[in-house]
């Protein structure tokens, strides 16, 4: 089977689709190396992995990935091709087409964008949803807000979940965390939360639930890139004279957060909104039950290994807390994490991938 990818995030992305892109990626080449792989870059200089061909566009190209690949598919005679990230060339192609939808952020929270962002991602999105053969959400509940789009997009949309990067599974070593600990001037038990500082994250109501329950609840540690909250939360904090209880980590390493993790004793992601939620699957990857918002994807993915509230209500949140950091309640979610995490394996992501593209041909 020759199959091609659009692998844009899988060579600029660090994070977030870039983990997904090359989580599957490499993992298809490595354990099902008798299918014939080629990445689609729009940039000429990049280098892919062994056990796959770069597609990449000639020299003085114009809209390659929208035009110039799909020329290319239909030259080279793919079987498959599948877009990572909920775009695919412009027009049909003889090769069979699959799309990845990770969320529908630009819909749900509208303010985030400017109104030709919203534009393009409504036209690319449109375009993917009604061109491609199988469509991929990443929870069920993007599968609705995919069927809210047009309920005849039902029959051809399939789940798939996501896993972490493999770094997550990785066991530290005691040392290690205890290094981790030093080094951010971090009590032996602390609760972590690891995320983007912007609006839809909800750091602002988690902080306040913990400032009503600070003398009963263990340190919180805030981790995530910056964003638009960013001097909004280390302000609060502030104010609030909550350095002794809460610290606040912008950027760090990809390789530290597995300590992030590990070296707590349960996570917390609030978001109002995800269309999957993977620092849910991180947690989980690294033992760690997780509190996470009530009715949405990271219920599904956290399923009995996790609590969870409503994101909106302080309340809710604060009592949460209380309980997600009680010991008896960590152990009886903890019971359940390998049960729970069976759902997003590797093994199992890459086979239904396979599965997908075999049932195309």
């Amino acid at each position: 089977m020759k199959i091609g990818f659009d692998a844009k995030r899988y060579f600029r992305n660090t994070t977030g689709l870039g983990n997904y892109s090359r989580t599957l990626i490499n993992g298809l080449i490595e354990h099902y190396p008798n299918h014939d792989y080629h990445l689609f870059s729009s940039s000429r200089n990049v280098s892919g992995p062994e056990g796959a061909e770069l597609e990449t566009p000639p020299r003085f190209s114009l809209f390659w990935r929208q035009i110039g690949s799909a020329i290319r598919i239909d030259k080279r005679k793919f079987n498959i091709y599948h877009g990572l990230s909920a775009e695919l060339p412009i027009g049909k192609t003889n090769a069979k087409q699959v799309v990845t939808i990770h969320d529908l952020i630009f819909q749900k929270y509208p303010e985030y964008y400017k109104p030709i962002d919203r534009y393009i991602y409504a036209r690319k999105t449109a375009a993917a949803l009604s061109q491609a053969d199988i469509i991929i959400a990443s929870s069920e509940r993007t599968k609705q807000d995919i069927i809210d789009i047009s309920p005849r997009f039902q029959s051809k949309t399939e789940v798939i979940y996501q896993d972490c990067s493999p770094q997550f599974y990785v066991k530290l070593k005691d040392e290690e965390l205890k290094a981790f600990k030093s080094k951010y001037n971090l009590p032996e038990t602390y609760l972590v939360s690891v995320c983007k500082f912007e609006k839809r994250k909800n750091h602002l109501r988690l902080l306040q639930a913990h400032l009503t329950k600070k003398d009963a609840l263990p340190h919180l540690l805030l981790v995530g890139r910056k964003g638009d909250t960013f001097s909004t939360i280390k302000k609060f904090i502030k104010d609030n004279d909550l350095h002794e209880n809460v610290s606040i980590v912008s950027d760090m390493p990809s390789e530290e957060l597995v300590a992030a993790y590990q070296g707590s004793i349960a996570s917390v992601f609030l978001s109002e909104y995800e269309g999957y939620g993977i620092p849910v699957a991180e947690s989980l990857a690294c033992g760690k039950p997780v509190l996470t918002s009530l009715g949405s994807s990271m219920e599904e993915i956290c399923g009995s290994s996790g609590l969870c509230v409503n994101p909106l209500n302080i309340e809710e949140i604060a009592q949460g807390l209380v309980e997600i950091a009680n010991k008896e309640t960590i152990e009886k979610l903890r019971a359940h994490i390998d049960i729970e995490k069976q759902k997003f394996s590797n093994d199992l992501i890459l086979e239904q991938h396979i599965n997908i593209y075999n049932k195309l041909l």
